[in-house]
């Protein structure tokens, strides 16, 4: 089956304990290979961004897609 970006759009993002990290807002691709590179994650209320292991843009994440243990109804993280 296959998934659409606009389909990932809005998805919850559980970390690898399956407590929930944010929500999906942007993919990027990489235009050579056409694979998804990294989720752009908006945290949830609560978190700091910049204590997190990712790159932080504001109040959002840069989580690279070798994070991703998983998609589902939610996107798993694998640390």
């Amino acid at each position: 089956m296959a998934i659409f970006g606009r389909e990932m759009l809005g998805r919850d993002v559980l970390d690898r304990t399956g407590a929930l990290l944010g929500r999906l807002i942007d993919l990027h691709i990489d235009l050579n290979t056409g694979s998804v590179s990294e989720l752009l994650v908006e945290v949830a209320e609560g978190i700091e961004p910049a204590a997190l292991p990712f790159a932080s843009q504001g109040s959002a994440v840069m989580i690279p897609a070798a994070s991703v243990a998983r998609v589902a109804a939610s996107v798993h993280l694998n640390r």
